[in-house]
C-alpha cells in the first residue's frame, strides 16, 4: 500500500449504492459504495473551473485498500497527539497541585505541609495521569451512535 492524501466527495450523479462516494487522489477518481475512515480527517477544497465554483472534501492522509467496491482508509496518526498529551498533563497538573495546596492550606494545614503535599502529588500524578491518558487514546475505543 502506497500513503497518499485522500479526498472524498459524495457523487450526486450518482444512480445507484455502488458508485455514491468519491475517493480522489492525485487527480485520479475511484468511485466506491462507502468508505471508513479509521483516524485522523480535516476539510479542503478545490476551486472547479467548469462550474465556477469550490468543491469541498473530506480530506485525509494514509493508505486505502478496497474490498468488496468498500474503501478502508487508514490514516497516518497525528504527529502532534503525544505532544498534545504532554501539554495537556502538565497544565492539568499545575492546575491540580495549586488546588491542593490551596485547599490543605484552608483546611489548617501548615503552608509547609501544604506545599510538601503538592510537591509529592506533582511528582507522581502526572506519570499516573498520562499512562491513563495513553491507555484511553490506544486501547478504549467507543463508537459514536448516530
Amino acid at each position: 500500500m502506497k500513503f497518499q492524501r485522500f479526498q472524498i466527495r459524495f457523487n450526486t450523479v450518482s444512480k445507484c449504492k455502488d458508485d455514491r462516494w468519491r475517493l480522489i487522489t492525485d487527480g485520479k477518481e475511484m468511485l466506491v459504495s462507502n468508505i471508513f475512515i479509521d483516524g485522523h480527517t480535516y476539510t479542503t477544497k478545490d476551486w472547479v473551473e467548469n462550474i465556477q465554483d469550490y468543491k469541498w472534501h473530506i480530506s485525509c492522509d494514509g493508505y486505502v485498500k478496497v474490498k468488496n467496491n468498500t474503501a478502508y482508509v487508514t490514516t497516518i496518526k497525528e504527529e502532534s497527539v503525544v505532544t498534545r498529551h504532554i501539554l495537556k498533563t502538565l497544565s492539568y497538573r499545575i492546575l491540580g497541585t495549586a488546588t491542593t495546596v490551596i485547599t490543605a492550606y484552608l483546611l489548617g494545614a501548615s503552608l509547609q505541609l501544604s506545599s510538601l503535599l503538592g510537591v509529592g502529588e506533582l511528582i507522581l500524578k502526572p506519570v499516573i495521569y498520562f499512562t491513563h491518558e495513553r491507555i484511553w487514546y490506544k486501547y478504549i475505543k467507543i463508537k459514536k451512535k448516530w
